[in-house]
């Protein structure tokens, strides 16, 4: 697939440097644009996941989206009561492919570092 931005990136970025630059905005999106969604039922989170994915696989060089949301239901059923999605709720797998570069990141909560942290599950040449 032709790059119209491909002018706009130094001359010293390679297509496995790129690839990766696409996999760190595909993962700070997912944590920063994505946190704070209030979710009150189970059948709620289907939706988010789906929204989520589709919107990942619109930004340009994705291949595929893997998300799983661990998210507590409350149980009450008080108008107030609800939670919101937070990084540590997501377990996240998304496939990025530039030129002849795939790269595989990842969001996860790591409970030794108490932290979700993204980060290149793997680098493939293809």
């Amino acid at each position: 697939m032709a790059d119209p931005a491909l002018k706009y990136f130094s001359s010293k970025v390679s297509d496995r440097d790129r690839a990766v630059f696409e996999a760190g905005i595909a993962i700070g999106t997912l944590v920063h644009q994505f946190s704070g969604i209030p979710v009150k039922r189970r059948e709620d989170i289907d939706v988010i996941r789906e929204a989520i994915k589709r919107s990942l696989l619109s930004q340009p060089f994705r291949e595929s989206v893997e998300l799983d949301l661990n998210v507590q239901i409350p149980s009450s059923d008080s108008p107030y009561s609800y939670t919101t999605l937070k990084a540590r709720h997501m377990d996240a797998r998304i496939t990025v492919k530039y030129g002849n570069y795939r790269v595989i990141a990842r969001l996860r909560y790591i409970p030794e570092l108490d932290y979700t942290l993204g980060y290149i599950e793997d680098i493939q040449e293809v």
